[in-house]
């Protein structure tokens, strides 16, 4: 379904635009172009940005348990902007994780894991700063009870940054409580907090770092902190444009048992206007 959507919001946005302003300029880019290719490096660096993308996150997580085995997750993150009226626009952003851990008795755990669902309210004109609000909801999806918590959880997000030049600098926040779910597991009550960077050099090629500060304020042990460097490079597929990424750093703060680094590569599909 959220697939069919990706495909068809394009013709139905572009029937809004006329009377409903998007956020950022360059929504004709193409890639076709060194500069076009930098707009649309720069639009997949703005989580509020009108350009409609899917894309498609794999993480490999290494050193984990007593084993030092390897987990992954691939995160399917399509995310839709609609104009609402002249001066707002709600990005809906969508995270699907399918996981494959690393169990304790040798065996794998695989399957989907909750699904991360936020709505941002954001200007349809954007200025220097630049900023996206609204509400997050976990949605207890998980098919095995070892990736997910059974729990309806919902809670504010908030993204902040600034485009100045060459730069993307911003931080996004998330917090989220349990509302209702199976009431022999944990209480939800998570914070993300997202600092991230990045410096285009022409020609979409783009180099930055984010750090993804998750705590779980319900254990012992509340961090879990990644730090990714990565390197992105805007390119054509056929007609398609996609934003290429790779990435690799350190978890600065695990949990026992937890990795000690993890490796990244992600394409991003667009679909500019």
């Amino acid at each position: 379904m959220l697939l069919m959507a990706v495909t068809v919001s394009p013709s139905w946005a572009d029937a809004q635009t006329a009377s409903q302003p998007q956020p950022q300029a360059g929504r004709t880019a193409t890639a076709d172009s060194p500069a076009q290719a930098t707009e649309l490096a720069k639009q997949t660096q703005n989580p509020v940005s009108s350009l409609i993308s899917v894309p498609l996150q794999a993480n490999w997580d290494f050193g984990v348990g007593d084993r030092d085995a390897v987990g992954t997750l691939l995160n399917i993150q399509p995310v839709i902007p609609f104009g609402i009226t002249p001066s707002t626009n709600i990005i809906l952003r969508i995270i699907m994780p399918l996981a494959s851990q690393p169990g304790a008795d040798g065996m794998r755990v695989n399957g989907l894991g909750d699904v991360l669902a936020t709505a941002f309210f954001s200007p349809a004109k954007a200025g220097r700063i630049i900023w996206g609000a609204g509400p997050v909801f976990l949605l207890p999806a998980a098919t095995n009870t070892s990736l997910g918590s059974e729990k309806f959880a919902m809670g504010p997000s908030v993204v902040v940054l600034t485009q100045p030049g060459p730069w993307t600098v911003g931080l996004l926040f998330n917090q989220f409580w349990s509302t209702s779910g199976a009431n022999d597991r944990h209480d939800v009550n998570s914070t993300l907090l997202q600092p991230f960077a990045s410096y285009n050099l022409g020609r979409g090629l783009a180099v930055g770092a984010v750090m993804e500060a998750s705590a779980n304020w319900e254990a012992e042990e509340t961090w879990t902190v990644p730090l990714i460097f990565n390197v992105s490079k805007v390119a054509l597929l056929g007609k398609q444009p996609v934003n290429f990424q790779v990435g690799a750093g350190p978890m600065v703060v695990s949990p026992s048992g937890g990795a000690n680094w993890r490796f990244r590569f992600q394409a991003t599909f667009m679909f500019p206007r």
